[in-house]
């Protein structure tokens, strides 16, 4: 396996094969990633936010449960999760929203994982809604509605993901500023197999394990 850091506000993409593992790290703790996976052999089929929740019938996904796909099969499989704290229900920062919040910080998630994934033919209006790993997000209320709480994940926090088809999978360090992501935006960690490589050009910091 390769350990790799990517940068805070940025973003790598790679293959992973079915049947192999990779992990997302969290090494400075209450640092927020986004992930997303597609079908290496029809990007088409990519994950999907609300075949997800409904395919695991809840909000809060951890070891044992499945990522699926806009044609409702399981991509990818959570099968070792050090916080148990992800979200469902959010989609990726991005360039407006930032912008209207942060003016002099543009450059959001979903911008960052298609310039991660663009190398692997993916187009910006593909990137799905995400898998917020390590994200709090909670249901409050009568009226139910959604808050986001500071992220419990802490240092060197890590989950293992296993492939269940052949995919292409990006992974963002979040551009997000504020509670949810701690005190300071901050680096996310990844371990992949030897034989893929990373797309993403900032990213630093590659030993061998």
């Amino acid at each position: 396996m390769m350990d790799y850091t990517i940068p805070k506000k940025s973003g790598a993409s790679f293959h992973i094969d079915e049947g192999e593992s990779f992990e997302v790290t969290n090494p400075e703790g209450e640092q927020i990633a986004d992930l997303v996976a597609f079908n290496r052999h029809n990007v088409s089929e990519k994950y999907s936010q609300a075949y997800t929740r409904h395919m695991n019938n809840k909000l809060r996904i951890s070891t044992g449960d499945s990522l699926y796909t806009t044609e409702g099969n399981p991509i990818l499989t959570i099968t070792s999760d050090d916080t148990g704290v992800h979200d469902i229900m959010y989609g990726p920062c991005n360039e407006w929203m930032l912008t209207d919040i942060f003016p002099d910080e543009p450059g959001g998630c979903r911008e960052n994982l298609y310039l991660a994934a663009k190398p692997e033919g993916i187009e910006e209006e593909d990137v799905p809604n995400t898998l917020n790993v390590f994200q709090k997000s909670m249901v409050k209320g009568e009226d139910q509605e959604l808050e986001l709480g500071r992220s419990p994940a802490d240092p060197g926090d890590a989950v293992e993901f296993e492939a269940n088809q052949d995919a292409i999978v990006a992974v963002s360090a979040c551009s997000a500023a504020g509670e949810p992501n701690g005190d300071e935006l901050t680096s996310i960690g990844l371990k992949v197999p030897d034989y893929t490589t990373l797309h993403g050009a900032s990213i630093q910091n590659e030993h061998n394990h």
